[in-house]
């Protein structure tokens, strides 16, 4: 395969969207664990959460780079819908069974959610660390054993295995409460995973039913911005929804999950651009152009850090629009997939950026529909340069593409697994010690604790040790 014609994948993999998964991973990881007492600026946190008190200001408009990684990643799992369901479908699974598929991913992200949760109540119990650490690693192996899709050719076998981690997960849950002091409770959960498990239910199904009509999945996108902007502004039209606390789900469930849904929905449209091309088997010529029309995207969407944060918006609004216009000049003769996938980016973060000032300011907390918009726009444009990176160079970024294919063992490497050894040998601790002040160990400490989490993960990747996401 040529790498300067068509798009490349070790097992029908694009590693674009691996890169990207990748990326939100990694930014994840290292903006949890700069050191927040070490006098950064206030642009390395969430906009809406600045220091010295890093108290949460929803009044605070403009975002930071912390404030794309979640998008990215919602994107790059809208990315993968066309690639997982498509491949079903081709082979002849029932729709019923593959929206069952659908059904149990959902249920098993939404108990990892709770079990995360209620893992992360034991750090706060002032009880033996020790007991604390051993807790935490002990579920970490209780994850590894009941998440791994083992390849043992018996598959009673691995599923024993998944059982055991099952068994382990239970033991730690029931012993909880008598050894930590901290009671179980269905209330706790990481709302970052139980976000991703109803987008991947409702995502699923959404392109399941548009899978024929990218015109119609646009026209869903945009019926949830209608619905997230009615809401916003006369939140008492929807009041004949059912309350979730009154029928007895508020504990798991919410209806502004669902908003997220634009976001993700945008990156099934760039999937289905991706496999279309894939099936089409068509070569792609290149331009000269192209390597400076993908930078001056990547350049216009990383611009927004500093136009949206600094609050220059119609500066922002101007410099973006000259870009796209531009852009769009070239790449009207020019029909490639990174740039389809670049332009459906412009147009959805100039969008978001005209609804800014109709929002009162784009933020993050409580997200908007012009965070939605721009966010996934930028997501798109990046994906874009990826792309582009990937067809004409051959790119493959290893490291964050493996990271990006074990996104849930990626994601609890540090909290479960690296950071209480390293607390149990008390380095974490001297670690903090010279951050504390320090703007430059702050940034040293969290990319030595992010590396640690690649490096874990990359280990099992590459010994194709993967966990169900």
């Amino acid at each position: 395969m040529n790498p300067n014609q068509t798009l490349s994948g070790r097992n029908d993999r694009i590693a674009s969207i691996d890169i990207l998964r990748g990326i939100a991973i990694f930014g994840m990881i290292l903006c949890a664990n700069i050191g927040w007492q070490s006098g950064l600026p206030a642009w390395m946190f969430h906009a809406q959460v600045p220091p010295p008190d890093y108290v949460f200001r929803p009044d605070i408009p403009g975002i930071t780079w912390v404030d794309l990684v979640f998008p990215f990643f919602l994107f790059s799992m809208g990315a993968a819908f066309p690639f997982a369901l498509d491949k079903r479908i081709r082979s002849g699974q029932p729709m019923s069974g593959i929206i069952l598929g659908l059904v149990k991913r959902w249920a098993i992200l939404a108990a990892f959610s709770i079990v995360l949760g209620n893992g992360y109540a034991a750090g706060s119990s002032e009880e033996n660390r020790f007991l604390v650490y051993g807790f935490k690693v002990l579920l970490w192996g209780g994850f590894f054993l009941s998440l791994t899709r083992f390849g043992f050719n018996d598959r009673k076998l691995a599923a024993l295995a998944n059982l055991a981690g099952v068994a382990v997960i239970a033991g730690l849950a029931f012993a909880m409460p008598g050894i930590l002091g901290i009671p179980l409770s269905k209330n706790r959960s990481d709302i970052i995973i139980m976000v991703l498990a109803y987008v991947a239910l409702f995502g699923g199904l959404i392109w399941i039913i548009s899978r024929r009509s990218l015109i119609l999945r646009g026209g869903i996108i945009i019926a949830i911005g209608i619905v997230k902007g009615l809401t916003s502004y006369i939140p008492e039209i929807f009041s004949f929804m059912p309350s979730v606390d009154s029928i007895g789900i508020g504990w798991i469930f919410r209806w502004e999950f669902l908003q997220y849904l634009m976001v993700a929905l945008a990156g099934s449209v760039a999937g289905d651009m991706i496999l279309r091309r894939r099936e089409e088997q068509k070569t792609e010529t290149h331009l000269k152009s192209d390597v400076w029309m993908a930078s001056l995207a990547l350049l216009t969407a990383v611009f927004q850090l500093w136009g949206l944060y600094t609050r220059h918006v119609t500066a922002d609004f101007m410099v973006s629009a000259a870009s796209a216009i531009i852009f769009l000049i070239i790449a009207f003769r020019h029909k490639a997939l990174w740039s389809d996938i670049t332009t459906l980016g412009y147009l959805m973060m100039l969008l978001g950026i005209a609804f800014d000032p109709i929002d009162g300011g784009i933020t993050k907390d409580h997200c908007n529909l012009s965070y939605m918009m721009t966010t996934a726009g930028m997501a798109a444009i990046v994906t874009g340069f990826l792309i582009c990176m990937e067809t004409r160079f051959g790119m493959k970024a290893r490291w964050f593409s493996e990271c990006g294919q074990n996104p849930m063992m990626a994601y609890t490497v540090t909290n479960f697994l690296t950071a209480p050894i390293l607390s149990a040998i008390g380095l974490l601790q001297l670690i903090d010690s010279w951050a504390f002040g320090s703007p430059f160990m702050g940034i040293v400490r969290g990319l030595f604790i992010t590396g640690l989490m690649m490096a874990v993960t990359i280990f099992f990747t590459r010994r194709k040790i993967f966990w169900r996401s």
